[in-house]
């Protein structure tokens, strides 16, 4: 009897007999634990409460660096997800809100939003009148008017969605008021900085930033979102 053999199988006594007699934390040569692998090859949720009741390891790290529930997450195995929440789970990551279950879980709003609680996570999910507002500022012609907008936000979530919305060929002022505005928050502007391509004006020779404002403004941008974000790059 082995872990590889045992996670494939449905038989629940044949789980049950495993949990009893072998290491519930045993290593495989890629780092996964059984609970692991219980979840990457979607084992029911009964075999997966097997080894919680055990009292697995909940934080292991495999050689990809995951963690049974960011395995959970990218398997989209919300049930899995759910348990392993309620037997307490490690929402945070020392190498901050980039490496979270929570971040690895964004394009899946509904389990993102299950993991909230998560430091520094944005719900991504909006309310019909949250998707108004937003819609309002992207749509909006007036530049001034865009801005003014922006800057009045007070609501992380609604900064968050109005900078993954944007159209960046509308220039830098909008985001520059967003980059401004106290709410932001720090995912955002990692979001900002890789949606804006900062990396390119930062690469950009000062001399070729002289041939326009926006270009001026952009690069100015991309300066100040990377001194801001420095710390947060620090930790990963």
């Amino acid at each position: 009897m082995d872990w590889a053999t045992v996670s494939k199988t449905k038989d629940l006594e044949i789980v049950r007999a495993a949990v009893d007699q072998l290491d519930i934390n045993e290593r495989d040569q890629r780092g996964r634990t059984p609970l692991m692998l219980f979840i990457t090859n979607r084992m029911p949720v009964e075999a997966i409460q097997m080894l919680l009741d055990k009292g697995t390891e909940l934080e292991a790290e495999d050689k990809l660096g995951d963690t049974a529930l960011k395995k959970a997450v990218k398997f989209k195995q919300v049930e899995a997800v759910k348990r392993l929440l309620q037997q307490g789970a490690e929402l945070d990551s020392k190498h901050g809100i980039l490496a979270t279950a929570w971040n690895a879980a964004r394009m899946d709003k509904a389990i993102a939003d299950l993991l909230l609680e998560t430091k520094g996570a944005v719900r991504l999910t909006l309310s019909t009148e949250e998707e108004e507002a937003v819609d309002d500022i992207l749509y909006e012609e007036s530049e001034g008017k865009r801005r003014k907008k922006i800057s009045q936000l007070d609501l992380s979530v609604l900064l968050h969605a109005v900078v993954n919305g944007y159209n960046w060929d509308d220039g830098p002022e909008a985001m520059i008021a967003a980059f401004e505005n106290p709410a932001c928050a720090t995912i955002t502007l990692l979001d900002m900085y890789e949606l804006m391509d900062a990396d390119y004006w930062l690469e950009m020779d000062e001399e070729e930033t002289t041939e326009s404002e926006e270009r001026k403004r952009w690069r100015m941008l991309a300066i100040q979102l990377k001194e801001k974000l420095a710390d947060e790059w620090d930790r990963g």
